[in-house]
């Protein structure tokens, strides 16, 4: 059975989405697997999802999906190169034909050179120049990838990369170097991104709606499902937009991350920077520009205003402040993961796991699919993953024992 794969957050699932996975299927026909690789807990910003992942699993089931399972935390909440990577190492792991991903510019020849590109020795001393100078580091990374791809004579367009094309650029960097660890990688298969920009925050009237503004709105309008409704009629498929307003009904969602804040205000106040430097990200003078100011400011919301700067981006600041709360090492976000949770599939996705595992049934390198989070193997990643749940849980609209994840089970159907 062909399968093609998609490294993916669906925070929420919206049409954008719906539209990947109808090309992802034209890709494998009727007779292939659409696999989902999606985030768990905390995204890529290192925010807490807006829903939990069961949930926003079963949206795409509806949409076409046919196997969901969990790109784990702490990549899941890792840059773009961690992101990439271990998203890369876990469908290579699972025979995934194609990795297919948007791209602004939804040009692979392009990405591919500008791959090659951030590959030159000169970009690594380029980009922590600008870094040393102040420039936030997405900035600096694109600075960087238009200045060395001058110097070779080989100027990109006017406006590259954009935000999905820099991860589309970090895709084709895991999947080369992917192969050339392990002898087998997917083939890219890249697809023209549709309708409003990726941090769009205001939901407009097309049919392609950024997830940025759909989150916005289920913030404000939760409390008046009716009219929420109503609001989001045409942003996403019936069906997930019934599952969505389900959960909002039960009381399941949003989630709100900001609940962190308080959490992140007071460990950090009794934090010295030698403390935190060692976690994943804290280098660069992050580590005493958070300490400060968590000593400095009178109240949470003040402590992560006084934060922001153009060195460090909203989204860096995040997954600091999550990673040297959980533990997280540069080390852990470097290694491999050692298993993927079973979040929703049909009775397609069901066989192509089943062929998986009987083909895998004698192989050494330990990786795993596990149905429960309750059955993960002892080691690093599910230490890190339970303490991570034990924040999570808190950002419920009513908040859970840290051990409400492990009492989960996937959704199966057909």
């Amino acid at each position: 059975m062909g399968a093609s794969g998609v490294i993916c957050e669906f925070n929420p699932f919206h049409n954008g989405h719906a539209y990947l996975i109808s090309r992802m299927r034209e890709r494998v026909g009727e007779d292939g697997c659409v696999i989902c690789l999606m985030s768990g807990r905390f995204v890529q910003r290192g925010e807490a999802a807006m829903a939990d992942p069961y949930l926003r699993a079963r949206m795409a089931l509806t949409a076409g999906a046919d196997l969901v399972l969990e790109l784990p935390f702490p990549w899941s909440a890792g840059s773009a190169e961690h992101f990439a990577a271990a998203g890369v190492g876990i469908l290579s792991r699972l025979g995934v034909d194609t990795l297919t991903f948007g791209s602004e510019c939804g040009n692979r020849d392009l990405l591919a050179r500008a791959a090659e590109t951030v590959a030159a020795p000169c970009f690594g001393e380029i980009y922590a120049a600008l870094c040393r100078n102040g420039i936030g580091t997405t900035t600096a990374y694109a600075e960087a990838l238009r200045r060395t791809s001058a110097e070779a004579d080989a100027p990109l367009p006017e406006g590259f990369p954009s935000s999905n094309d820099l991860l589309g650029i970090a895709y084709l960097r895991a999947l080369k170097q992917t192969r050339a660890g392990r002898g087998f990688a997917p083939e890219a298969f890249v697809v023209t991104r549709l309708g409003s920009g990726y941090r769009e925050d205001v939901l407009t009237a097309g049919e392609f709606p950024s997830a940025t503004a759909i989150r916005l709105l289920l913030k404000e309008a939760a409390c008046a499902p009716f009219a929420l409704e109503a609001m989001l009629e045409r942003t996403m498929p019936d069906e997930a937009l019934s599952i969505l307003l389900e959960g909002i009904r039960r009381g399941e969602l949003p989630l709100d991350g900001q609940r962190l804040l308080s959490f992140y205000h007071i460990l950090y106040r009794l934090k010295k920077p030698a403390d935190v430097e060692p976690f994943a990200e804290w280098g660069g003078g992050l580590a005493g520009h958070i300490c400060r100011h968590a000593r400095d400011s009178a109240d949470p919301s003040d402590f992560f205003g006084a934060l922001r700067t153009k060195q460090y981006t909203d989204a860096r600041l995040r997954r600091a402040l999550l990673f040297g709360a959980v533990g997280v090492t540069e080390a852990d976000l470097r290694a491999a993961p050692t298993y993927t949770t079973l979040l929703a599939a049909n009775k397609r996705g069901c066989a192509y796991l089943k062929n998986w595992q009987r083909a895998n049934k004698e192989a050494k390198d330990g990786f795993a699919v596990v149905a429960k989070p309750a059955d993960t193997p002892a080691g690093r990643q599910r230490e890190l993953c339970e303490l991570a749940d034990g924040l999570f849980s808190l950002c419920f609209p009513e908040p859970k024992e840290a051990g409400d994840m492990l009492r989960r089970s996937p959704y199966i159907t057909g």
